[in-house]
């Protein structure tokens, strides 16, 4: 634990870290250039747990607060990766809980929040006006469900099943397509124009975006998050491509301005902070660890995105 949290910096007592896809995706192999490192090389970027001391410059209210926290939104000399006891990061990697909240619901929720959040904003800078979402029951799709419904923002959700559908409907989607639906290709047509979703949210990939491509609506940018699905090349006919003014393109949190500009980035959180007591924030944990079985939890593989948390109380 440091003595001393750095000018800026809190330093938090970890209560448990979500272990995401991302985070296993890039162990051995060469960090991508938009990751922040951290002291001592700790691993680790999502998580959660409570303030216990804070450096100069930090909001007096973050002092003893529960926290939700997302390493890789602030680049410093200073971080200390989650993946440990006690971390230090940057005041602004951080969104304050209700104290009524268990931070371990909360262990991976700053990531899937701050990821729609910030499309949202560059999509509606950019002249869109709703969101279709490939990855409906990803949970990084649930929580840009949920900014949707808080904002008042047309959205379709497409889903692998009806168990998927059902989940969604639970938290109180309106537009649901299942993919296997007999008339899914001409549903998204006409939902898709009514709604006026030409802001796609994709975190499958080609496999999903080579289908529905036909069916969207005209000036449509498709924007390219993840991957969930099966390797694969876009392939967008010519012509279509033509017809409809269609524009693909990459989406990074790290990249946008929201992250980018701390004042931006400040008013993100308070907001995400009055909003992330929706159930579409709160993280699927699935079985819980000791750090020192930290082998165990990076190849746990849970049920319907459940994830390994790395936890104190285990």
């Amino acid at each position: 634990m440091p003595e001393k949290p750095a000018p800026d910096h809190v330093i938090i007592r970890m209560d448990g870290c979500a272990i995401n896809p991302g985070e296993k995706f890039f162990l051995g192999r060469t960090p991508p250039p938009d990751l922040p490192l951290s002291v001592y090389d700790v691993w680790g970027v999502s998580g959660a747990g409570v303030i216990v001391a804070v450096g100069e410059g930090v909001p007096p209210n973050y002092a003893g607060r529960k926290v939700s926290v997302y390493r890789s939104l602030q680049k410093t000399e200073n971080l200390i990766g989650t993946w440990s006891e006690y971390s230090q990061l940057h005041w602004l990697n951080c969104v304050l809980l209700p104290e009524e909240l268990d931070t371990l619901d909360y262990s991976g929720s700053l990531v899937n929040a701050i990821t729609p959040y910030a499309f949202w904003k560059q999509t509606a800078s950019e002249g869109h006006k709703g969101v279709l979402i490939t990855a409906g029951a990803s949970a990084t799709g649930i929580a840009m469900l949920g900014i949707a419904l808080a904002n008042r923002i047309p959205v379709l959700s497409i889903v692998r099943d009806e168990e998927g559908e059902e989940k969604l409907k639970n938290l109180g989607a309106e537009n649901v397509l299942v993919q296997e639906g007999k008339t899914f290709q001409s549903d998204i047509a006409e939902i898709s124009r009514g709604l006026e979703t030409t802001a796609v949210f994709d975190g499958v990939g080609a496999e999903a975006i080579n289908r529905i491509a036909p069916s969207l609506p005209p000036n449509s940018t498709i924007y390219s998050y993840g991957r969930l699905g099966k390797e694969g090349i876009f392939s967008i006919a010519w012509d279509l491509l033509m017809a409809k003014n269609l524009t693909l393109k990459s989406f990074s949190n790290f990249r946008s301005t929201t992250v980018q500009n701390p004042l931006e980035l400040e008013a993100a959180l308070q907001q995400l902070s009055a909003l992330i007591v929706m159930p579409h924030f709160r993280t699927k944990q699935g079985k819980a660890f000791p750090f020192e079985k930290v082998q165990d939890a990076i190849s746990y593989v849970g049920e319907d995105g459940e994830k390994p948390i790395l936890t104190t109380r285990a």
